[in-house]
């Protein structure tokens, strides 16, 4: 085989390869919010750096996506009615890819941490918070 053959062989595989890969993250997005908001944010545990993913909520639980992988599932999943969101505050640190981020601190059956997200989604996630759960005093006139 003549080297121009080899070359568009291995020219042509990683286009493919390139292709396949970001055919994956569409389908993996489109997969993850199944119909429900998600949105992009970064999470940050006490003495740990800030960690970007894809947050989704829904019914009775805010579900925290890593960014990249192949996993279909949760990294961090909190329950509606145990969460409590802090005021929003300009994040100490820089978080890559989300420049007008706000973070806020979150309690959690004892364990604290931030989430970094944008003003908006911030607005999203508080009112889905503060808003009743499905079925809960549903026959109050």
């Amino acid at each position: 085989m003549s080297p121009l053959v080899t070359a568009e062989i291995v020219a042509g595989m990683l286009v493919l390869l390139a292709v396949s890969v970001l055919a994956f993250i569409f389908i993996r997005r489109r997969t993850l919010a199944a119909g429900r908001p998600l949105m992009v944010a970064a999470v940050r545990h006490t003495g740990h750096g800030y960690r970007l993913g894809l947050l989704r909520f829904g019914g009775g639980r805010l579900q925290w996506f890593s960014l990249v992988g192949p996993s279909m599932r949760p990294r961090r999943e909190w329950e509606r009615a145990r969460l409590q969101l802090d005021s929003p505050s300009a994040p100490h640190e820089v978080v890559a890819g989300m420049p007008d981020a706000v973070e806020v601190t979150c309690h959690y059956a004892g364990d604290t941490f931030q989430l970094a997200l944008a003003p908006t989604s911030y607005t999203a996630v508080r009112s889905w918070l503060e808003s009743a759960p499905p079925g809960f005093n549903v026959n109050v006139a």
